[in-house]
C-alpha cells in the first residue's frame, strides 16, 4: 500500500507533535540529524545505510551499526552530554481505550492456512481488545528536566501466522530493531522502509532475529517483501526513552520518568488521532488513562480531503 508525499509530512508533523525530533525530556535544542523535522518525512530518500543481517554473507554489506552509545546517536540524543538524571522517578501505568464507531473492515484479503493471525491483526483499521481496550497505541512521556538514557539494547518484534507481534512499535535512537520469526515453516523477508535497502534479509523459521539500525529519528515502515503487502508495522524512532505501545488489554507502563509536570500523549497511528495530557509525575506509582474517538464519518471525509489533494 503506497503512501503520498502528504501522508509521510502528515506523520512527520505528529511526530513532531510527540516530541520525536525535537525534545528530549525537558531539552528543545539539538534537533534531529538535519537540524530540523523534514528527516522524519524524507527517510526513505536520504536515511544512512542501517540495515542490519541475520545472514554471515550479507555482513559484509551492512554500514556500521549505531547503538545507544555511538557518538553520532549520543549527540542526537544527550547534545549537551549532561550524566543520566539520578533523581527521584515515577512510574506511569494505564490503559487506552476508544469510543465511538467500531473499526471498519480493510477488504483486505489473506492466504488460507498459514496465515491464521493475519485476519485479526490486519483485517480492520484498528484492533480493538475486551472493554473497548485499543491495541497499537503509542504512548509518550516528554518535557521533564533531566537527561534519561535508553536501558534496552534492542527493540524486538516477532512475526508468527503472518503478522507483526504489534502494528506500531517506538524504540529509542540508537536502539536496534530485532525481527523474529516464530513460524515453524514460514519464511519472511523483513525490510525497515525509509532506510536503504542493503541486502535481502531472511527471517528463517524460529532462527536467528533479522536486525536493523535506524540511522535517525523518525518515522519507518516494517515490511515484508515476500511480498504479503498486509504485513506492516509502523516504527517510530524517538529522541526519548520514555514511550511504551500498548496491546489488545490497553495497557501501557512507563518507567524511569523524572518527578515534575510532564505531557503525555496517546497516539493511534492507524487513524492519526492523539490525545494529549499535562500531568504532574510524582515519585513511586502514577495513574492516567486515555480515551480517543472513532468517527467513521469525519474519518472518511478527511481521508478522502488528503487522497486528493495535490
Amino acid at each position: 500500500m503506497q503512501r503520498t508525499a502528504d501522508n509521510w509530512r502528515m506523520r512527520a508533523a505528529t511526530v513532531v507533535l510527540l516530541g520525536a525530533i525535537g525534545c528530549q525530556g525537558g531539552n528543545t535544542t539539538g534537533g534531529s540529524p538535519a537540524g530540523s523535522a523534514a528527516p522524519a518525512a524524507s527517510a526513505t530518500a536520504s536515511a544512512a545505510p542501517a540495515a542490519g543481517s541475520a545472514a554471515a554473507a550479507a555482513s559484509a554489506m551492512q554500514a556500521p551499526e549505531l547503538s545507544l552509545t555511538s557518538e553520532s546517536v549520543l549527540a542526537v540524543m544527550n547534545p549537551k552530554r549532561r550524566a543520566p538524571y539520578s533523581g527521584p522517578t515515577g512510574t506511569l501505568r494505564g490503559r487506552v481505550t476508544i469510543k465511538g464507531d467500531p473499526p471498519p473492515d480493510t477488504g483486505l484479503s489473506f492466504p488460507v492456512g498459514k496465515c491464521g493471525e493475519a485476519a485479526a491483526t490486519y483485517g480492520r483499521l484498528f484492533r480493538v481488545g475486551q472493554q473497548r481496550a485499543l491495541a497499537d497505541a503509542l504512548v509518550t512521556v516528554v518535557n521533564y528536566s533531566g537527561y534519561v538514557p535508553e536501558r534496552e539494547e534492542a527493540e524486538k518484534v516477532t512475526i508468527h501466522g503472518c503478522a507483526f507481534s504489534s502494528r506500531t512499535v517506538a524504540m529509542t535512537f540508537g536502539q536496534r530493531l530485532e525481527v523474529a520469526n516464530l513460524d515453524p515453516l514460514e519464511s519472511y523477508m523483513p525490510n525497515l522502509e525509509g532506510a536503504p535497502f542493503m541486502a535481502v534479509l531472511v527471517a528463517m523459521p524460529q532462527g536467528e532475529a533479522v536486525k536493523f539500525h535506524p540511522p535517525q529519528p523518525g518515522y519507518y515502515h516494517l515490511v515484508d517483501k515476500m511480498p504479503k503487502p498486509f504485513l506492516k508495522s509502523e516504527v517510530f524512532v524517538l529522541k526519548f526513552a520514555t514511550h511504551d505501545v500498548t496491546d489488545l488489554d490497553g495497557q501501557f507502563e512507563i518507567k524511569n520518568i523524572p518527578v515534575g509536570k510532564v505531557l503525555t500523549a496517546a497516539l493511534l497511528p492507524a487513524i492519526d488521532q492523539d490525545v494529549k495530557k499535562e500531568i504532574e509525575i510524582k515519585e513511586g506509582d502514577n495513574k492516567l488513562d486515555f480515551e480517543l474517538t472513532f468517527d467513521l464519518a469525519k474519518y472518511a471525509e478527511k481521508k478522502g480531503a488528503k487522497t486528493s489533494s495535490p
